[in-house]
């Protein structure tokens, strides 16, 4: 199975990039060759402290493999808040900053497994879990084949269900955790987006256009300033609201 993979972000207008709350794993756009690959993107919530590195502690564990349903996700949580504890603990803070951190920090999930097919025409079978409003999209061809977990921009809304650092807020994780899985074939895409860029494609689908085809490409060099681009121009004709955007493309090979 061969997957080229692009990853873009770009942080909110005004916010210098170490200020980029959305994560993705992996980071660095290159081209896969095996049987599994695993990758994901998380949205952290700008109300909570720290949410950037909650959420490149899931998405990273996802794309380690050891998060592939939400059976493991609850087994790998307390890992993961014992390490983000013990980073923000470690830090030297502010009296208000110390109590806003009781609250814990806050973060969707939307991770994508990938397996090589035994047969058959698909060249692959893919598996998803998402919590949150973080989404997946495939394309096939010319049309929008499927759009995992949300269908319809309306759904869209201000408080998605979210991962918490902290043990207490994270009771219905796995009743909030959706699955979902399909095949894929040779020229397919698989798009994962943060919500205000999912948000802006889906709304673009639904009034007749291919939002695919928009999404700028280019060489691993120049593709980085040519999404900045794009996205400014998306949020100057306020077609996207001003938030952190990450886009992971993947498109599958023979």
């Amino acid at each position: 199975m061969r997957i080229q993979l692009e990853a873009m972000w770009v942080q909110k207008a005004g916010n210098t990039p170490s200020e980029n709350e959305d994560a993705c794993a992996p980071e660095q756009t290159s081209t896969f060759e095996g049987e599994v690959l695993h990758v994901a993107v998380a949205d952290g919530a700008t109300e909570s402290l720290f949410s950037g590195l909650w959420a490149r502690l899931l998405a990273g564990e996802f794309a380690e493999g050891r998060m592939g349903e939400s059976s493991a996700l609850l087994q790998a949580l307390p890992v993961l808040q014992r390490r983000w504890h013990a980073d923000v603990g470690s830090r030297e803070l502010p009296w208000y900053a110390q109590e806003k951190l009781l609250e814990g920090a806050f973060a969707t999930l939307l991770g994508v497994r990938l397996e090589a097919a035994r047969g058959g025409d698909a060249v692959g079978t893919w598996t998803a879990l998402a919590v949150g409003d973080s989404c997946l999209f495939q394309v096939r061809g010319d049309r929008l084949l499927r759009s995992f977990p949300l269908e319809a921009a309306v759904s869209f809304g201000s408080r998605p269900f979210l991962v918490s650092t902290q043990s207490g807020q994270n009771a219905r994780v796995g009743e909030a955790a959706r699955c979902e899985a399909g095949d894929v074939r040779p020229g397919d895409l698989l798009l994962l987006m943060t919500d205000a860029l999912a948000h802006w494609f889906l709304a673009e689908h639904e009034r007749g256009g291919a939002p695919w085809l928009a999404l700028p490409t280019g060489t691993s060099e120049d593709l980085p300033v040519s999404f900045a681009r794009f996205v400014d121009g998306l949020r100057t004709n306020k077609v996207i609201r001003n938030d952190d955007v990450t886009l992971l493309r993947l498109t599958v090979g023979a």
